[in-house]
């Protein structure tokens, strides 16, 4: 009986059932237990994610698979990012994921998230609070564990880069459940004495729990409170940090640290040669314009001249003619002339003054010159000794001494050493000639035996009545024949 509603197939029943579900839910999080892991030859991965209650079918697909840098397994508890939808061809309700944390791991990120916000919104992170690193730092503080690896590729960049920058280094605990409030003090002691001209925050990569000590309230605040400019240096380029985010300035990794704090020597030298080139060229070009100022004074002083006499032609016609007019007004122009002549200023005079200040602005020029020349000479001076230290025949010098000291005292104990053991010769000569048995030969016994045999006669059970014997003396033997042989009644 029709109704007059729509009539679905199940191809477009499970089409448009499909397209609601991964509208509504297009990006979810879902936190439970793996099952049933499947990792087929493509590339892709199936399983079942489950809790007390219930289970979800679930495919991870490959390309998702690549991207992630977790290993799954049975039994796994895991939050997964994915979008639901539902497989046509067998209507089954799945997700399909996109990424996957393990359970520990995702409590951590959300943790990080909610102190991130709550620290930014407070203006921890504001860069108007960053300070400006110092361009060319004299002495660098180290906040890490002086065990690990951070801290030699530190060293190794300064002293590769810029060995006369000075490194003091705050030790810390940089993982476990000690590591927070050992950062903290660190940071604090470092503070506190004001030993460096910048901070650098350092450790190696780890996992998000590894590293969680630098995303820590106490540690971010410290960071914060410090008033010597702190570079965060935590994990390598894909790791990130609380301690990042407050610090002055993140470097991806401590040697990326190291290579900011530290300028390069030979772009320095560089630089150098470059300032002292501009330096020459400017001191050229005042000279030059100096020159040129000078040539305009005497082309000036010639133009003078000349008019000079014109006017001095001009007044002695003039005063020819006043002298004609009245000796009165000569002699009153003649004083007014005077008057006028005493007020004009000399050009030699003028150009005297001049001369004067161009020669003590070049004597200031040579003296600013000599000045940065022994500069540079007493710096670049210092750096050669500084090196010289390195040098292999310095090494080999110190190498050498060591060992003539080591042949002196062989020389010196020799001696005695070869007495010590003739005098134990001595005795355990003395004490195998006491036990010897040519000794006891010596003073008159003698020992018998068979003739051919090495055996000695010690009774007379050995031998009977016609037997032949041999007598062993200190310098010879006997031969002897048994006559009759005598047993001591005692034994």
């Amino acid at each position: 009986m029709l109704t007059g509603k729509p009539i679905y197939t199940v191809s477009l029943l499970t089409r448009e059932v499909k397209k609601l579900l991964e509208t509504s839910y297009a990006n979810i999080q879902v936190e439970g237990e793996i099952s049933g892991l499947s990792c087929p030859a493509s590339g892709h991965q199936y399983f079942n994610i489950k809790d007390e209650k219930a289970q979800l079918r679930c495919a991870f697909f490959r390309n998702s698979v690549r991207l992630s840098n977790i290993q799954l397994a049975d039994g796994m508890q895991v939050i997964l990012t994915a979008r639901v939808s539902l497989y046509e061809q067998r209507g089954d309700f799945q997700l399909i994921v996109q990424s996957v944390v393990g359970a520990g791991e995702g409590r951590l990120r959300r943790e990080f998230e909610r102190l991130k916000v709550r620290l930014g919104a407070e203006g921890l992170f504001d860069l108007s609070q960053k300070s400006i690193l110092p361009s060319l730092p004299q002495r660098v503080g180290i906040i890490t564990s002086p065990s690990g690896a951070a801290i030699h590729d530190i060293i190794s960049v300064f002293k590769r880069r810029y060995p006369s920058i000075q490194i003091l280094i705050y030790p810390a605990i940089v993982q476990g459940e000690k590591a927070t409030e050992s950062l903290v003090s660190a940071i604090h002691t470092a503070d506190q004495r004001n030993e460096c001209d910048v901070l650098i925050l350092a450790r190696g990569g780890g996992s998000l729990e590894d590293l969680w000590a630098f995303n820590e309230e106490a540690v971010a605040r410290a960071i914060y409170d410090c008033s010597i400019p702190l570079v965060s240096a935590v994990g390598h380029e894909t790791d990130f940090s609380i301690s990042d985010l407050v610090a002055d300035i993140r470097a991806a990794t401590p040697t990326a640290a190291a290579e900011l704090l530290s300028p390069d020597r030979e772009h320095l030298l560089k630089a150098h040669r470059g300032l002292q080139q501009r330096l020459f060229n400017a001191v050229s070009r005042q000279i030059e314009a100096l020159g040129q100022q000078n040539d305009l004074l005497l082309s000036q002083l010639s133009s003078f001249r000349h008019k000079s006499k014109q006017d001095k032609y001009r007044y002695s016609m003039l005063a020819e003619r006043f002298f004609r007019l009245s000796v009165n007004l000569i002699k009153d122009r003649n004083l007014r002339l005077s008057g006028l002549n005493s007020q004009l200023h000399s050009p030699k005079k003028t150009l005297e003054q001049r001369s004067m200040h161009y020669r003590n602005l070049e004597y200031a020029l040579i003296r600013a010159v000599k000045g940065k020349y022994s500069s540079a000479s007493y710096a670049y001076s210092s750096q050669h000794k500084h090196l010289s230290s390195y040098l292999t025949r310095n090494l080999l010098q110190t190498k050498t001494m060591y060992l003539s000291a080591a042949t002196k005292q062989l020389r010196q104990k020799t001696p005695e050493l070869l007495n010590d053991k003739r005098n134990q010769l001595e005795k355990q000569v003395i004490a195998l000639q006491t036990l010897s048995p040519l000794q006891t030969l010596a003073r008159g016994f003698a020992t018998l035996q068979f003739p051919g045999q090495h055996k000695i006669i010690t009774s007379v059970e050995q031998v009977n009545a016609g037997d032949e014997i041999q007598a062993n003396l200190r310098d010879g033997y006997l031969h002897c024949n048994i006559v009759r042989k005598y047993r001591n009644d005692y034994e």
